[in-house]
């Protein structure tokens, strides 16, 4: 018997809803609502869901809300059904199916041993990992299916047919079409019907079904359905007339339309956006044609089922989904019913998707072959039905007659009135009937196999006749058919089937007798032929045909096949009624559920499915049993999915009953059958019956919200009603087991029954006795546990002997039913149940009150009644012998009572004594097993507890006259809480004790881990597979219950095996504790001495881990701040915006701030700023460099008036002064961009300010403000200022930011171009945001030909495409580019600027590619020499900015592959650009030479760049003889001077200057030149003058120092620093000289060139140090204002000012061969002479320094607060040196570096690995943050007493803000123990410490609960310190002696306190 509770009138959720608003009629009738209820699992739980669907509207209600509504008013058709489904994902490919991917998995056998073939399987393999299905309610109207995704989307489908019914499936739904109904309209003229036995009178069902009433598209469809292929009419070889097809046609044609019963009807739809697809019976067969894949291969043929065949069932899951073993296929099965014949069948269902098209493509020579060579049907000889094509079969529809030996079926059309005819040849005709008469007959030139290999169809009567008649009829022998006597629709085999027949029919013409052979009193022979492997290689077959037929178009029935059925039974069922006036009501009467065997009850991986059929018209019921068996789908590959094949063992037919239906309850399922009781499990020996008065309530009591109003809300709640009358309907199975039940009256009564215990301890107690119990006995345990609970809800009284919980005591009963035979005779009938149940009755509170109460519980839930239990008279407990044990705890007894009385119903095979004592064994040791389980849980009480498992354990001990494990003074269990004082025992014992081959006695799990630490074993704790192993069984699924009842205890024993008994180095044992899955949470739920020694491992590596480890480990040990995800959430966490500034303002300070409040910055740019004031803490440099960059503010000047001077000459002085400053003004946009660099996030929702310049400049001293002309700095005059004051703008925004897209540049587009914005452009592009640009924005930005927007965005779009050879962008750059256009082409109308930025975007683009026709194009630009006309000027387009930016294209795309030119071969690329650059020049082409000379050399140096490569460097190198400069441009030499040691890269060596010894540029100037330096400064200082004579010595110089910048770019060096500022101090005693007359001037202006261009390679060596002795120069060149500073002047000191503070100091600049050619381009030592000047060199170049800017700025912040802070680190390079630096700083090169290592005791070390870990350096390039975290000031000191010290000082910190609320927390009795140095674990000073927020336990958990242990009486704490002593004694032997997790100091106060106890116990 089961519990039932009435839940009272259950109605649908969403109808007052739908009554409301009017949906529903009030007071609806059901047949008005269509009322549907689902079970969806929701994590762990389960939630019904419910469908309520009306004629134009479906509500879906999930739980006790209404969640969506959806309305078809304006559909205009009426609503088919409403259903809920999954729909695979994009990429699932495995939720209960087999795929297409699993076709291209199946090996060829030819290519087994190839490479090529793994690869592709081990890609294909990864498609195998499937991912949630899709949810969605399907509504189906008459023409159309709405499919509504739970998650939103919603889709459409066209119906081509008119649905009967609907089925959810495990891909979507399976659709059963509506047949239409035959016309009754008779042929005119009538021809008279053929007797039965006549092969004519089947031909009413021919192939004309096309031309009924079916819609076009369905027509369309099935065009070639009909197996007849469109022949010619070939002339009879007898004589025949073909025209006699027509005139029979004529006469014979019928004049109505008919209906289309042959078309197959069974559909499947598998996504919204896929097509039907449709459900295909498959038969196999051996090829008859060589195969070189296998002699035995099979081929496949489908047919379609039968148009009879209507679905009664589906699977809309796997049926496998509940199990939990790995690597299980899914198993999806469809039942049908066929009315004409009355046959129920069920078949194997599995999907199947099309090839690959390579697949197929292999497969068409095949293909092509076997057309060929297919064998002739009866229809026709030229059928194409052979063994190898796929082929749809319909049922005999118009037979071949004598009458009409040529039928005529017309054309296959698509339109309903084409006729369809068919000729054949006379030899054709006889063949085909020959072969119908005689099954032996072949014809000639027929493949077809022997008569053996073709299905025999033999059956020719109709089944719904007597069986008399069948045995008549089929009375005679031989292998001839015998006389046919039934008509087209009855014609059936009832033979048994070898393989497939040659005649094409329904499903059952071929399997009634083929699986199974049908005896005349319906017993089945089942086939024993068909085995495991032939069904396997049957599916294999079927997904290698695949898709075959859709491709090379021979599919004949028009739709795809993606639904194969198998056919694994089928019987009849019945006869049908009268009263079944259709088919659908007769299918509607069938009901089907499956019960799948629990994991428990299994011995083996195969698994049993039971199938329930119920004939709902007269209760009968049919059973059957399957055993599915898991094979490899692929066995050849190494993760081959498994195939579920299912194999019927069982049929039969069971008793009647009124419905059935299946519930769950959790993962417990049963098949309640209605009148009878409950199935639980594949146990058909007896039923768990049910109460038979259980009450019915009207109200759910267990409801939260009341049903009736306010004013009667105390009257009949408690109300109940009567039984419903019978028959009974079983509706609506809902989570926890609730179901309906309905009457005759129709109303719906909820109901529940549990059918597994609430207790998750006990569930799994439950699941140990199924596994370790024979499988007889598994299979009753749930039944058995049901019963005994049902027992005891009903006689509650019986419990108040027992502390124990009502399911507790059931499941005890439950096992003692297994053992309880071992009790004698006289200890059985002490303990009756009926007595105690009176007796406790007798004895329960006399309190009327309570009395009353219990007895009106008792009446309305539970049933009172124990009818199956035989009667006893009632007889009190006192007068019982046991009567003295009242006081006990009474649960042995009461179970084993129950128990008793259970073993006594129980129709069961009796057990063998021997096999009896060994699952009484088993059981005892599994729950031996569980109750050590409880102990190594700390969550666990077990004296608290209502699950004691100890006793238990004893009384069966004690049953087996095991000593050791009986009850008893000193036994083990006596120990554990089992003595005979407080539990009642039933005393009896066997003869002769089992012998157990392990735990003779019972050992505790501290004792086996005090051997394991005392001896260093290995050896691992019993498990359950070793119990079950006893009696040479090894039941499936142990694995699953041992890491699910007994973790710990599995875990802990496979880390001692791992350890070898915890010996292992702490590195090893903790990355055994992350290989098993061990957290930190999981062990501090183990007790202290178990959990210690892992902790002390883990607290050894906590201070310095491995830097190889991951993630996991690291968080294991407790140091995230080192992992990588830990990084990464910190990066999106938000900070505070106190903490982003570390100094604390002073009063003065706050007043300022609120007298000048300044712009708030943006939250990155706030973060950037705290990070550059710890950078530069010291002074104040960083904030000067700032202020004098601001373009935007008001500027300042000085002009003080001279005593001669007038108002008006002041004026106009500072009239002047002010256009001085204004020039410099419009300069400093490039270096504004640099201090700011990657700073800011932007707001997404607002536009991007873009700041202008400021014309108001403040006059010193007297502070008078002047105001420029503004019409002088418009963007038409100061274009390239505007350009880069966007590009500075452009800069800010960080290169990481997510959502710069086309949204958002086109949301800051604005409506007129500027210039601002075009610059805006470059910085977005430089910084990789235009990738997400729209092309279409692109062209509409291109399109009006502003110049300075075309520039800014080709260069952007090439920056952002660096190095791809994208061909859309390169296609954009070309129409942009002259030299690109095909010949012909017309001029473009664009800028010069514009094409030179083009040139310079090719070699971006095609950076490193070296891509040959590029480079000639290159090349072709810088040698160009087309003599030019001297009327029409110079050539404006190929100036020397042209032609420069054509040979740094050139040497980008061909960057440092001087040595290795590939594919450049044959252009002579160093002749012809040495030809350039230093060749003679010819008189005529000395111009054109003297533009193309800087981009030959250019490229020279970009493309040998670090080569070494001595003769190119000769070559390059400046003329060997002074004499030989007057023929060279002095910047030239320069330039070659660069060049040359570019290429002999590694020569280059900063030696500073010292005295006595050159520095490395005096080292390397010409000879001649070496004391040219001290001469001419000796001839200025004494002439005062200076001349050109000096111009080449400047520009030599300068060349070298640029080359000496370039190698020491960014790396801060000192040497190279003090070299170059040697040469520009050299220099600026030069600049004092006068310059009077022109020579002069022009050596003027050459020197301040080339001091120009050392500053900037001064500040290029020390990038982002914001170096002083630098800044003092730069600060000198900034503050000149006067008519000699250029605008290129003013642009390159601030250029030199902003690398000097790149990014605010956290960026610096790299040498790599990309960093080295931006440099050379952006630090282009020729500067403008204004703004517009772009004649040598175009000005937006300027900004190609992105490329070799590096984030190398290490910050250290603390991982608790978030904040930046001071930090000391030792860098090691990998040449060995160390460096201590101090952080935040800026890191030499990374590549260079091998260890970065934190040097702060107060904090855990921390150390990056570059050299060993590459995910430290990858994680470094990304995010340059380190997080660190404070230590326990144990760990900063190394004595003990600094560490007490500055514990104390940290926790008088921490309680500073409230010391009184600490101080009295610490007085309380639980901390007295609690060491003052011990707080600061608990209270770290920072507020914002890890401590107050994790669940890690510290070690003042540890030490307080061992000192409580010490005092306490429990046994389990007292063996955690012996264990814990054991392993203390253990680490002082071994290792360094130190106990680091509790220390010896705790160790040793522990031990004293037990040695103490000890004392005074014995004194």
């Amino acid at each position: 018997m089961a519990a039932v509770n009435s839940l009272g009138v259950h109605t649908p959720v969403a109808l007052p809803y739908l009554l409301t608003e009017g949906l529903l009629p009030p007071d609806p009738k059901p047949d008005q609502y269509q009322w549907d209820t689902y079970i969806v699992a929701d994590g762990n739980d389960c939630v019904e869901e419910e469908l309520l669907v009306t004629q134009n509207a479906v509500a879906w209600s999930q739980g006790r809300f209404v969640r969506n509504i959806y309305r078809f008013d304006l559909e205009g058709e009426s609503m088919v059904q409403a259903l809920l489904t999954s729909f695979p994902a994009a990429s699932d490919m495995q939720p209960g199916i087999f795929t297409a991917h699993a076709n291209e998995l199946r090996p060829q056998r030819s290519s087994l041993n190839s490479s090529g073939f793994q690869e592709e399987t081990e890609t294909k393999r990864q498609s195998f990992k499937s991912k949630f299905p899709r949810r969605a309610l399907v509504v189906l109207l008459k023409t159309k299916a709405h499919i509504y995704f739970l998650r939103g989307a919603h889709h459409i489908v066209d119906l081509p047919f008119e649905v009967e019914r609907a089925f959810a499936a495990p891909r979507g739904i399976i659709l059963q079409r509506k047949r239409t109904v035959q016309s009754s309209l008779p042929p005119t003229p009538q021809v008279p019907a053929a007797p039965p036995n006549s092969f004519f009178s089947s031909q009413g069902r021919g192939p004309s079904f096309l031309r009924q009433s079916v819609s076009p598209t369905l027509v369309k469809s099935f065009a070639r359905t009909s197996f007849i292929h469109n022949k010619p009419t070939q002339p009879s070889p007898l004589g025949g007339n073909p025209k006699l097809n027509t005139l029979f046609q004529e006469v014979i044609g019928a004049s109505g339309k008919r209906g289309d019963e042959d078309v197959t009807n069974i559909y499947s739809l598998s996504g919204p956006l896929s097509e039907l697809g449709v459900v295909t019976y498959s038969i196999q067969h051996q090829r008859p044609q060589k195969s070189t894949r296998s002699r035995n291969a099979l081929s496949v043929e489908f047919e379609g089922l039968d148009p009879a065949e209507k679905i009664i069932h589906v699977s809309a899951k796997s049926e496998l989904s509940g199990s939990k073993a790995d690597n299980t296929g899914p198993l999806s099965l469809l039942v049908s019913f066929n009315h004409d014949i009355s046959i129920v069948t069920v078949w194997h269902a599995w999907y199947v998707e099309d090839k690959s098209l390579k697949t197929l493509l292999k497969l068409r020579a095949d293909q092509k072959a076997a057309k060929a060579r297919r064998r002739s049907s009866f229809l026709t000889a030229n059928v194409g039905t052979g063994a190898t094509t796929p082929a749809v079969r319909r049922r005999d529809g118009a037979r071949e007659s004598f009458v009409a030996p040529n039928h005529p079926v017309g054309e296959l059309a698509g339109s309903q009135g084409t006729t369809l005819s068919r000729n054949q040849s006379k030899q054709q005709q006889e063949e085909v009937m020959a072969s119908q008469m005689d099954p032996d007959y072949q014809p000639a030139g027929s493949q077809q196999p022997a008569r053996e290999n073709r299905r025999i169809s033999s059956m020719n009567t109709d089944v719904r006749a007597s069986q008399t008649t069948v045995s008549a009829s089929f009375g005679g022998g031989g292998g001839r058919r015998t006389t046919s006597f039934g008509g087209p629709n009855t014609r059936r085999s009832l033979s048994h089937r070898k393989s497939r027949g040659s005649t094409p029919g329904s499903a059952y013409g071929q399997s009634l007798g083929g699986d199974e052979s049908m005896d005349l009193d319906s017993t089945l022979e089942f086939d024993s032929e068909e085995t495991t492997d032939e069904i396997l290689q049957h599916i294999r077959a079927t997904i290698e045909r695949s898709g075959v037929d859709n491709v090379f178009d021979s599919s004949e029935e028009g739709f795809k096949r993606e639904l194969i059925v198998r056919k694994i039974h089928s019987f009849p069922a019945g006869l049908p009624t009268p009263s079944q006036n259709s088919n659908h009501e007769a299918s509607t009467n069938y009901k089907v559920v499956t019960l799948l065997e629990p994991r428990g009850a299994q011995a083996s991986q195969e698994q049993s499915l039971a199938i329930y059929l119920h004939d709902r018209t007269d209760g009968e019921l049919q059973y059957m049993q399957l055993k599915i068996k898991q094979r490899l789908l692929w066995p050849e590959l190494p993760a081959s999915p498994c195939a579920a094949i299912p194999l019927l063992v069982d049929q039969r037919r069971l008793d009647r009953c009124e419905d059935i239906l299946k519930i769950h309850d959790g993962e417990a399922e049963a098949i309640l059958l209605g009148g009878r009781g409950i199935q639980l499990g594949l146990d058909q020996r007896s039923l768990c019956p049910l109460p038979s008065n259980a009450s019915y309530r009207f109200h759910d009591p267990l409801s939260v919200l009341s049903a009736e109003t306010s004013e009667h809300k105390d009257v009949g709640k408690n109300r109940t009603l009567e039984r419903p009358l019978t028959p009974i309907r079983l509706q609506h199975a809902g989570p926890s087991a609730r179901f309906d039940e309905t009457g005759i009256d129709g109303v719906k009564h909820r109901r529940r029954l549990q059918l597994q215990p609430a207790d998750p301890q006990v569930e799994k107690l439950l699941a140990v006795c199924e596994v370790l119990l024979p499988r007889s006995q598994s299979q009753i345990v749930r039944k058995l546990w049901c019963q005994s609970y049902a027992w005891l809800k009903a006689n509650v009284g019986i419990l108040q002997g027992t502390s124990s919980s009502v399911e507790f005591v059931a499941f005890v009963a439950t096992i003692f039913t297994f053992a309880i035979d071992l009790l004698d005779a006289k200890a059985r009938a002490a303990p009756n149940i009926s007595k105690m149940a009176t007796g406790k009755g007798n004895t329960q509170s006399t309190s009327a009150l309570q009395l009353q109460a219990t007895t009106h519980a008792m009446a309305l839930e539970r049933s009172s009644v124990w009818s199956w239990l035989p009667p006893q008279r009632p007889t009190s407990i006192r007068n019982s012998p046991r009567g003295s044990d009242s006081r006990k705890d009474q649960l042995v007894v009461v179970a084993a009572s129950l128990a008793d009385e259970l073993s006594t119903s129980l129709k069961t095979d009796a057990l063998r004594p021997a096999d009896l004592i060994n699952v009484a064994a088993k059981l005892m040791l599994g729950l031996h097993l569980c109750h050590e389980e409880q102990k190594l849980s700390v969550l666990s009480k077990m004296e608290t507890s209502k699950l004691d498992i100890a006793p238990v354990v004893a009384q069966i001990g004690t049953w087996l006259n095991l000593k050791h494990w009986a009850y008893g003074k000193g036994k083990y269990y006596e120990l554990e809480g089992a003595t005979d004082g407080r539990w009642a025992y039933v005393k009896s014992t066997v003869a002769s004790p089992p012998r157990l081959e392990f735990f003779d006695q019972p050992v505790s799990v501290f004792q086996w881990f005090e051997h394991s630490l005392k001896h260093g074993s290995s050896e691992r704790y019993p498990s359950f597979s070793s119990i079950a192993e006893m009696d040479g069984t090894n039941s499936y699924g142990l694995d699953t219950l041992e890491n699910t009842v007994t973790p710990r205890l599995l875990a802990l024993s496979d880390m001692v095996s791992a350890t070898r008994g915890v010996t292992t180095s702490p590195v090893t044992t903790v990355e055994c504790l992350a290989e098993r899955g061990f957290t930190v949470e999981m062990l501090d739920t183990y007790p202290e001495a178990i959990s210690a020694p892992f902790k002390d491992a883990i607290a050894r590596c906590e201070k310095e881990p491995p830097t190889i480890w991951k993630d996991d480990l690291l968080q294991l040990v407790g140091r995230d701040d080192l992992s990588t995800s830990a990084r990464e959430a910190l990066s999106s966490a938000p900070k505070l915006q106190w903490l982003l500034y570390g100094a604390s303002r002073d009063v003065a300070a706050v007043i300022h701030v609120l007298d000048h409040p300044g712009l708030q910055l943006k939250t990155r740019e706030a973060g950037r700023h705290a990070i550059s004031q710890l950078i530069f803490s010291e002074d104040r440099r960083l904030v000067e460099a700032m202020s004098l960059m601001h373009f935007n503010s008001v500027q300042v000047a000085q002009c003080p008036k001279q005593p001669d001077w007038d108002e008006a000459t002041h004026f106009e002085h500072q009239r002047r002064l002010m256009h001085w400053v204004t020039i410099r003004m419009i300069a400093l946009p490039a270096g504004d961009g640099m201090i700011h660099y990657d700073s800011q996030t932007p707001l997404l929702t607002e536009k991007y300010h873009l700041p202008g310049f400021n014309s108001s400049c403040v006059m010193q001293p007297m502070g008078h403000t002047l105001t420029t002309d503004r019409s002088g700095l418009t963007e038409e005059k100061v274009n390239w200022a505007y350009f880069h004051a966007g590009v500075s703008a452009g800069m800010r925004i960080s290169r990481n930011v997510k959502g710069i897209d086309t949204s958002w540049i086109a949301f800051n587009k604005p409506n007129e171009l500027t210039n601002r914005h075009a610059g805006m452009l470059l910085a977005l592009g430089l910084g990789g945001h235009l990738r997400n640009l729209a092309k279409w924005l692109s062209f509409k930005y291109l399109t009006p030909k502003h110049t300075m927007t075309s520039v800014g965005l080709l260069l952007g779009l090439s920056a952002s495409y660096l190095g791809t050879m994208d061909g859309l962008i390169t296609r954009m750059l070309s129409v942009h580019i002259t030299r690109m256009l095909p010949p012909g082409a017309a001029e473009l109308n664009v800028s010069p600027a514009t094409q030179t930025a083009g040139l310079m975007g090719i070699g971006l683009l095609y950076y490193n590619t070296q891509h040959r026709r590029m480079s000639e194009i290159m090349l072709s630009e810088i040698e160009y020499m087309e003599m030019e006309d001297p009327d029409s000027g110079p050539d404006m387009l190929r100036d020397e900015s042209y032609r420069l930016a054509a040979g740094f294209a050139l040497g980008l795309i061909n960057l440092g592959k001087g040595n290795d030119l590939r594919g450049l071969h044959g252009m002579y690329l160093p002749e012809r650009l040495l030809a350039v650059a230093v060749g003679p020049r010819p008189v005529n082409a000395v111009h054109v030479f003297d533009r193309a000379t800087a981009g030959a050399v250019v490229a020279v140096a970009l493309v040998y760049m670090k080569s070494g490569d001595r003769a190119v460097a000769n070559k390059i190198d400046i003329p060997d003889t002074e004499a030989q400069y007057d023929h060279v441009r002095p910047d030239i030499l320069m330039l070659r001077a660069m060049a040359k040691h570019i290429i002999l890269w590694d020569n280059i060596e900063a030696q500073g200057i010292v005295s006595g010894r050159p520095g490395w540029i005096h080292a390397n100037l010409p000879n001649f030149y070496k004391s040219k330096l001290v001469d001419a400064s000796n001839q200025v200082t004494m002439k005062n003058t200076m001349n050109s004579a000096h111009i080449p010595l400047f520009n030599v110089f300068t060349g070298l120092a640029w080359a000496l910048g370039l190698k020491y770019a960014g790396s801060g060096n000192v040497l190279a620093r003090d070299e170059i500022l040697g040469v520009l101090k050299a220099f600026y005693a030069f600049g004092w000289s006068e310059s009077y007359y022109f020579d002069a001037k022009l050596g003027r202006s050459a020197l301040k060139r080339c001091m120009d261009a050392l500053a900037l390679c001064a500040a290029v060596v020390m990038a982002g140090t914001g170096d002083l002795e630098t800044f003092r120069y730069l600060r000198r060149m900034h503050g000149r204002t006067d008519s000699d500073t250029t605008y290129g002047s003013h642009l390159a000191a601030h250029l030199a000012i902003g690398v000097l503070f790149l990014g605010g100091g956290t960026f610096s600049l790299g040498t790599s061969n990309l960093a080295i050619a931006s440099l050379i381009c952006a630090f282009y030592p020729l500067f403008p002479t204004d703004v517009q000047d772009n004649r040598v060199h175009l000005q937006a170049f300027r900004h190609l320094w992105v490329f070799a800017a590096e984030a190398r700025c290490i910050i250290i912040e603390d991982i608790d607060t978030q904040r930046p802070i001071h930090m000391p680190i030792k860098v090691t390079k990998r040449d060995g040196t160390e460096v201590s630096m101090r952080a935040p700083c800026l890191l030499p090169e990374l590549d260079t570096i091998a260890t970065i290592q934190t040097d702060n005791p107060a904090y855990w070390r921390v150390t990056l690995d570059f050299a060993n870990n590459p995910e430290h350096l990858k994680a470094f390039r990304e995010d340059q943050r380190v997080f660190v975290r404070r230590c326990p000031a144990a760990e900063a000191h190394s004595s003990a007493f600094s560490a007490a010290l500055a514990a104390l000082n940290d926790a008088q910190t921490a309680t500073v803000l409230n010391p009184q609320i600490w101080h009295t927390l610490f007085n309380l009795h639980a901390f007295k123990e609690v060491d003052r140095a011990d707080v600061e674990l608990l209270l770290p000073p920072d507020v914002h410490s890890s401590v107050y927020s994790d669940d890690r336990a510290t070690v003042v958990d540890d030490r307080m609960v061992l000192s409580k242990a010490v005092r306490g009486n429990d046994r389990n704490a007292l063996w955690n310190l012996r264990v814990l002593f054991a392993w203390a004694e253990r680490a002082r032997r071994e290792g360094d002696g130190k106990v680091r997790w509790l220390g010896e100091e705790v160790i040793e106060g522990l031990r004293a306190s037990v040695e103490e106890r000890a004392r005074r116990s014995s004194a």
